[in-house]
């Protein structure tokens, strides 16, 4: 972050001394962007297309990702600086030069790399500062999201994104619309892609190998072989970059036909002259869609990205809804077939994964209709005794609903994708593409949660009560098909503009992260524990960041974390704590974050996965301390009551609480090895989601044990916590038993009488200072390799 800092000051700097008073802002970058441009066009001129294109990619790469970093990576070697040389030479009406076999040079790939990437820095410049000045509540964040859309590329994981394909646009009922519609299907789109890397990297590194034996023999057996093959990796770079539609067919066994509509459809041609310079509509964020190749007669350059998974989905999508516009094939009619097929996918998906998330428990239910009120103020008017004629309902639905030990998942899946208008920094199409997806989202599971925790139930549509009483806990969540970016991390813009208006914030994650944290997370408690923290209001007022990703690394490392306010923690305590203004100025005095890219070490362990990296990678995790690993596991295993949501507090713990603990708990288990009697301790933790008691207990095979129910039963009233676990161990440290009480007890004159003559610690001997926070400290908030200390 650190180095991404400095860069943007020192960009900022030259700027500030380039420009003269009387300069726009705006204007400059613009002005900035034509003499890049200039200076890049001078530098290719008097090249072959193909060819400048072809060796441009073959000096970029990257072709291997062993040891690659995005936390280290620049604008230089970026795909979307690759991009715009691209749309340079469409701009300079695509030259060409016919073959000679001889040597005819190459433009210095450094340099039109470097003069690409000022024009797109200066493009993602001038979004932000477009965005900043346009008068419409959604602005600013149009333009940061239209910055995003400019620079990154490759915004998915191979492995996943062919997953999600495979399943949507590979089922049966996908597969005959595209045909229709398109010409051909999801398998054929891959046979050719597979087929022209093929022949790409046949010729390529055929010719490589070559001239290496060649050069260990000391003179080339063929020297017209030797001198074709120099030719072809460093002069007419075309003869291995770009493919015919005859040859494709030829090794993929896809019919020509098929080839060239898959072909055409994926590529770009030479621009006529009236038509807007492509790297000017780059800059106003109109990328040429679909992108993946370049067409000139027969020829199709291959563009780095080319028919990459990640963009598959949104391309097929752009020809079905060009289509459906032109009225071409009955398009039209069959949109909806394909709509339907990518709700349902979506839905099916993401209770799939969050199952995943909870060691396999299944939803309560799926797309229930439920009676809901109007006006969400009529909430409590539809209790299970209450008169429900009284107030104005209407009949929703709940896409997802889990309640798994007392925590209830209220999931709203949008499969709509965000438009173009959207991407390319439009503020309005951006208010209404969010008024469709996350508004409404937000609003649908808002109102369940809000049935749920104000009645225990809901009304379904034939007048059925259904009893959800036992959840404790709830949290809503907004799975979005799309890749959302900066949007899902920018919870308070959106609150303050009326986009998210519920008092709670939604957890707003992508299908594609979503499965990522499926595949990463060790334990459910350690995914409750960050969708509580990730739904905190506190930390979308004080995180800046462009992925979700990151937030999680961020967690998983240690961190994203924020002291909670004072007063908050003060409410659940039992016994009167008043405010200090220390603590009170510490908590107003602490920092915003602006995350960096932290995903190096979750990216090293995927492109190992998929084969893209030599080096071999460790999934990374979230370690906890011995004692808590070996709760979660034997708790999960059982599922016995408090696993989830006692786990998730027990992951909250700083590491040095859980070390204390631990420590603790093994002098204990000392003591009850000298003894005949148990031994215990017992520890609070207060959190926004409630006050909680630990018990820890040790008893010798012939001790008595009965009495620690009624302990934990009066030590829980007098303590006033919302829930409270019991750990029975075994000298040798082996978990022999638990007893959770996951809700309050009612309180009664009696029960108080009662407690006040038990032989228990006073209150206000047992919180003398509130609990320990669950910070943990991380080195730095970049991306680096390895393990990080945590303190």
């Amino acid at each position: 972050m650190a180095n991404s800092l400095n860069k943007a000051v020192g960009y900022y700097q030259h700027m500030a001394k380039s420009m003269t008073a009387n300069d726009d802002t705006q204007t400059y970058l613009r002005s900035a962007i034509t003499a890049a441009q200039i200076s890049l066009e001078q530098h290719l001129r008097g090249y072959d297309s193909f060819d400048a294109l072809a060796f441009t990619r073959l000096a970029a790469g990257p072709w291997d990702f062993t040891g690659l970093r995005e936390s280290e990576s620049h604008v230089e070697g970026s795909q979307a600086a690759q991009d715009v040389v691209a749309l340079t030479l469409l701009g300079m009406g695509l030259p060409r030069q016919p073959l000679t076999g001889k040597n005819s040079g190459q433009p210095n790939p450094a340099e039109a790399l470097r003069l690409a990437a000022d024009i797109v820095t200066a493009a993602r410049t001038l979004a932000l500062f477009r965005g900043q000045r346009a008068n419409q509540p959604l602005g600013i964040l149009a333009g940061e999201f239209m910055g995003y859309e400019l620079s990154v590329r490759g915004r998915q994981y191979e492995s996943i994104a062919q997953e999600v394909n495979t399943e949507l646009l590979g089922h049966p009922t996908v597969s005959s619309v595209l045909s229709n519609v398109l010409g051909f299907t999801l398998n054929d789109v891959r046979a050719v892609r597979e087929a022209s890397t093929a022949l790409m990297n046949d010729r390529l590194f055929g010719a490589r190998d070559r001239l290496g034996e060649a050069s260990k023999a000391g003179v080339p057996a063929d020297p017209e072989s030797f001198r074709r093959d120099i030719n072809l990796m460093m002069n007419e770079c075309r003869l291995f970059g770009a493919v015919s539609a005859a040859d494709v067919a030829d090794r993929s066994g896809v019919d020509e036909s098929t080839v060239r509509a898959i072909l055409d459809f994926l590529s770009t041609t030479r621009p006529v002259e009236t038509d807007i310079n492509p790297v000017l509509r780059f800059v106003d964020g109109e990328l040429p869609a679909p992108w993946g190749c370049i067409a000139d007669s027969d020829e199709y350059l291959l563009l780095n990205g080319f028919l990459s998974e990640d963009e598959l989905r949104r391309n097929v999508e752009r020809g079905l809804i060009s289509a459906a516009a032109e009225k071409k094939g009955g398009a039209a009619k069959l949109w909806p077939k394909y709509d339907k097929r990518r709700a349902v996918y979506s839905e099916s998906k993401a209770a799939e994964l969050l199952s995943k998330l909870l060691h396999g428990d299944r939803p309560l239910w799926e797309g229930q209709k439920y009676i809901g009120p109007v006006d969400t103020r009529d909430t409590p008017s539809l209790g299970r005794e209450a008169d429900r004629t009284a107030v104005e309902t209407d009949k929703y639905e709940s896409d997802i609903l889990f309640l798994v030990d007392g925590v209830a998942l209220c999931v709203e899946v949008k499969a709509a994708s965000i438009t173009e208008k959207s991407r390319s920094g439009n503020p309005q199409r951006l208010a209404k593409d969010l008024q469709k997806t996350l508004k409404e989202g937000n609003e649908q599971a808002d109102r369940l949660t809000r049935l749920i925790s104000t009645n225990g139930g809901v009304w379904n549509v034939e007048g059925e009560w259904l009893d959800l009483s036992s959840a404790s806990e709830i949290h809503s969540i907004v799975v979005m098909l799309d890749d959302m970016g900066p949007l899902s991390l920018s919870m308070n813009v959106l609150a303050n503009e009326g986009i998210i208006e519920s008092d709670e914030v939604p957890w707003i994650v992508s299908m594609h992260d979503l499965t990522v944290i499926s595949r990463t997370v060790d334990h459910p408690a350690q995914f409750l524990e960050y969708l509580r923290r990730r739904r905190s209001r506190r930390l979308a007022t004080m995180v800046d960041g462009v992925d979700e990703l990151d937030m999680f690394m961020w967690f998983l490392t240690g961190g994203m974390y924020f002291d909670p306010d004072p007063h908050e923690i003060a409410k659940h305590m039992p016994v009167e704590s008043p405010v200090k203004g220390s603590e009170v100025r510490r908590y107003e005095a602490q920092p915003r974050v602006r995350l960096g890219t932290l995903t190096d070490a979750l990216d090293a362990w995927f492109y190992w996965q998929e084969a893209l990296s030599r080096t071999e990678a460790a999934k990374p995790c979230r370690r906890e301390q011995p004692w808590v690993e070996q709760y979660l596991s034997a708790s999960e295993a059982a599922k016995t009551s408090g696993w989830l949501r006692f786990g998730a507090d027990l992951v909250a713990l700083s590491e040095r609480a859980q070390g204390n603990i631990g420590k603790n708990l093994k002098e204990v288990r000392r003591a009850a090895r000298d003894g005949g009697i148990e031994r215990s301790l017992t520890t609070h933790g207060v959190s926004l989601y409630g006050s909680w008691l630990l018990t820890v207990c040790v008893a010798p095979k012939d001790a008595s044990t009965h009495h620690l129910a009624e302990y934990m039963d009066d030590k829980h009233y007098q303590t006033h916590s919302d829930r409270a676990m019991l750990l029975l161990y075994q000298p040798d440290g082996t978990l022999i038993g638990t007893r959770y009480l996951g809700t309050p007890q009612e309180r009664t004159a009696d029960r108080d009488q009662a407690i006040e003559i038990t032989p228990l610690t006073d209150l206000k001997m047992t919180f003398t200072q509130l609990p320990p926070s669950a910070r943990r400290s991380t080195v730095r908030l970049r991306g680096g390799r390895g393990k990080k200390k945590r303190k």
